[in-house]
């Protein structure tokens, strides 16, 4: 992967949903391994107990967001966490923020690279300070133009019924399928966000029929004002308390603030597969984020190989895959358990990937 994009603040909510990730990991792993990103898809984690966790990422800024994630999840309620990291519907004065930070334990390193981004952020929320949510702020001001105040209006339904009845009735379909168009390509992408490293695409579907069809799919899954992803891309920012990512339901919360003490927790940058191969400890539970869609030959096709000494005996691996299946995985050793999780896969909230979950076995 190239480090033009992945070396730096990209992520600060992030664009997954870890209720997939905690639904398929076991309760009490011992090794939890996982592709960082802002750490929102790290601390859902905490509520299963691991042992042991090692988060790694390519970015020094990704781990440190995580790092502080974790520090603020140990000492802050439920209220006060939402309020830190400027979730609605909570609240918190930047002067508040930035003591509770400066009472935060966290390594000398984090101390530095975070003091900075809050103190260009003037100790206002990082929320929204990625270069993924910042993408997603100017296309939301785009997207808004095009779709006007009837595509703003499904966000007000409040029941599956009338919202399949507002997109009967008064969603601009068309104007939607342009501002897909318009928004959604490799070129917009690269320009604002990837900077050339966009991935291949090799699914057979056009992006746009891509995008379009995915989009249906989650205005029929659950209500608009339920789904963070698309808050994100129709206000620039998450306005509604019940479409919150995972880390913010008070259940899984409160697990998490309980696994935290209990969990030893280590942060390591680097290539993720590098970092696997030299794992000191077998890997229980493997969470690649979408890290393969970006792989080239002949790792793409032999990735699971590479870490399968360090894959604890029955270990699973959870991979995304973005507008890219790998072509030719090797999956020996391995058995494909994805179908296993097609419940779970279809109530994810993003629905922009595909999954390969895989199973160590003997061979």
């Amino acid at each position: 992967m190239s480090k033009t994009y992945f070396n730096s603040l990209n992520y600060t909510i992030g664009n997954e949903d870890t209720a997939l990730e905690l639904e398929i990991m076991p309760e009490n792993t011992r090794h939890v391994f996982a592709v960082a990103g802002s750490g929102s898809r790290i601390v859902p984690l905490l509520a299963k107990n691991p042992h042991f966790m090692t988060c790694v990422d390519s970015s020094a800024e990704q781990l440190g967001l995580t790092e502080l994630r974790i520090a603020s999840l140990k000492i802050l309620d439920h209220g006060e966490f939402l309020a830190f990291w400027g979730y609605p519907s909570e609240y918190m004065s930047p002067n508040e923020r930035k003591n509770i930070f400066n009472d935060l334990t966290i390594s000398k390193h984090t101390k530095k690279i975070i003091s900075s981004l809050f103190e260009k952020n003037s100790f206002e929320s990082l929320l929204y300070t990625g270069r993924w949510e910042q993408t997603f702020q100017r296309l939301s001001r785009i997207n808004k133009r095009i779709v006007g105040e009837r595509g703003i209006g499904i966000f007000a339904c409040r029941s599956k019924e009338e919202q399949k009845n507002y997109l009967k009735t008064k969603f601009p379909h068309k104007a939607w399928s342009f501002s897909i168009f318009l928004l959604g390509n490799a070129v917009v992408f690269n320009t604002l966000l990837y900077k050339g490293n966009f991935p291949k695409k090799n699914i057979k579907k056009s992006i746009h029929s891509f995008y379009r069809e995915r989009f249906e799919y989650l205005f029929k899954q659950d209500l608009a004002r339920k789904n963070y992803f698309l808050q994100l891309l129709f206000f620039g920012k998450l306005q509604f308390a019940e479409g919150l990512p995972i880390e913010c339901d008070k259940e899984v919360f409160l697990k998490a603030k309980e696994g935290s003490h209990n969990t030893q927790v280590i942060y390591m940058q680097g290539d993720a597969i590098e970092l696997v191969r030299h794992s000191k400890f077998p890997i229980d539970f493997l969470s690649l984020s979408d890290v393969p869609s970006y792989f080239t030959r002949p790792r793409e096709q032999e990735f699971l190989q590479d870490i399968r000494s360090n894959i604890s005996s029955q270990g699973v691996i959870v991979s995304r895959y973005y507008l890219r299946i790998p072509e030719k995985l090797n999956t020996e050793g391995y058995k494909d358990i994805t179908d296993d999780f097609k419940k779970m896969i279809g109530e994810e909230k993003i629905q922009m990937y595909s999954f390969g979950v895989y199973r160590k076995i003997e061979i």
